[in-house]
């Protein structure tokens, strides 16, 4: 009866061990198992309490412990940021994540509508679904050089990003040039040398390597416009997913890429402006997904002339007046000012005459300085 007794007391001492739970500086955690292993998961509250709402209220800084106790003796690293850990999270603005933190569980940091940025660290290999996403406010998010296994929806629908960066020594992940997007580093013997934009923002400039545009890639993000190189053969289904202020697409391939069905919503086709090499406009409208459109117009995918700010064809006094509309405007430029790029990656603004950057009275004597001596 004594070894029964001691036996069910080890069951019991056991079952109480696994399902320790214990609060940090506002931060929940309990144990599981890593196979033979205990280790520490960051939870979103207690687990055996049914009614564990509204655990991460008024936190405003998010700082995880890279161990913690909980039987005041034994120290257990924290490994994983549990499911829906941080999942409206209101008030949460930052987080700080240790090196000990190998996975960021299905949708831990979801719909955190204040959190402003995340660095997640070398130790992170795994990013699930939803992982860091539908963040309004995030605007920074740095990779790990151990981020290696990322869902493709990991980090989605952060419509404020404007810096996305990559560990230089993560070996499947990129942010070349500082394009702010994520890119895929393909083994060329493994997918014949094409480059997948994964993870893409309202900043992200795509470089020359890039080839393919993920699925998923813009999902959610307030674009309103997109400018695919000529290089791009391929985008993937969902790629504009959610852009519901997409406009303006300037497409620079002669040959119209590879789409999907899925690629664009069917509002796109009625809304967006999907701009054309000069003399291919009837080729796309042939194509299937780009056909669909109902706004195709050409545009000359080659030349763009400094000082032509009114885009036509001459500098004149026109052109200084447009530039002092641009002044006015606070510097942005507006309609024809913006043109895309012709080496793809973003737009040129007309109105910059002297490429320093800034439109301001420089540019104007530059028109003007062109008209006295022409």
């Amino acid at each position: 009866m004594k070894r029964l007794l001691f036996i069910i007391l080890l069951i019991a001492c056991a079952t109480l061990v696994s399902h320790a739970y214990i609060v940090v500086d506002g931060v929940h955690y309990s144990t599981y198992w890593a196979g033979s292993v205990q280790e520490a998961v960051v939870v979103f509250g207690d687990p055996d309490d049914p009614n564990n709402e509204n655990n991460y209220a008024g936190l405003v800084h998010a700082n995880i412990r890279d161990s913690v106790s909980f039987d005041g003796i034994t120290k257990l690293p924290v490994t994983r940021i549990g499911f829906t850990a941080f999942q409206w999270a209101n008030d949460l603005e930052e987080v700080t994540i240790p090196n000990t933190v190998k996975t960021i569980a299905e949708a831990a940091f979801n719909l955190c509508p204040k959190l402003r940025s995340i660095n997640v660290p070398n130790s992170v290999v795994t990013i699930e679904e939803w992982g860091i996403a539908h963040n309004e406010s995030l605007k920074e998010l740095h990779l790990g050089s151990g981020a290696v296994n990322l869902d493709d929806y990991a980090i989605v629908g952060n419509t404020a990003l404007e810096v996305i960066t990559v560990d230089e020594n993560n070996p499947v992940y990129d942010s070349r040039n500082n394009c702010n997007g994520i890119i895929t580093t393909v083994n060329n013997s493994m997918v014949h040398d094409r480059h997948i934009l994964f993870t893409a923002c309202s900043r992200t400039v795509l470089p020359r390597e890039v080839t393919w545009i993920a699925r998923g890639a813009y999902q959610d993000q307030g674009i309103t416009m997109v400018i695919l190189p000529a290089q791009i053969t391929n985008l993937e289904h969902s790629c504009f997913e959610g852009c519901e202020y997409l406009t303006e697409i300037y497409n620079f391939s002669h040959d119209p890429q590879g789409c999907m069905s899925t690629t664009f919503e069917d509002y796109h086709y009625e809304n967006c402006t999907l701009y054309v090499p000069r003399g291919t406009k009837e080729i796309y409208e042939q194509v299937p997904v780009w056909g669909s459109f109902r706004h195709i117009e050409e545009f000359d995918a080659t030349t763009i002339i400094p000082g032509d700010v009114d885009g036509d064809g001459e500098i004149t006094v026109a052109d200084a007046n447009a530039t002092i509309e641009v002044i006015i405007n606070g510097g942005s430029s507006h309609g024809h000012t913006r043109v895309p790029n012709p080496d793809g990656g973003g737009w040129v603004n007309l109105a910059d005459v002297n490429g320093d950057g800034e439109v301001n009275i420089a540019d104007i004597n530059v028109i003007i300085d062109y008209i006295l001596n022409n």
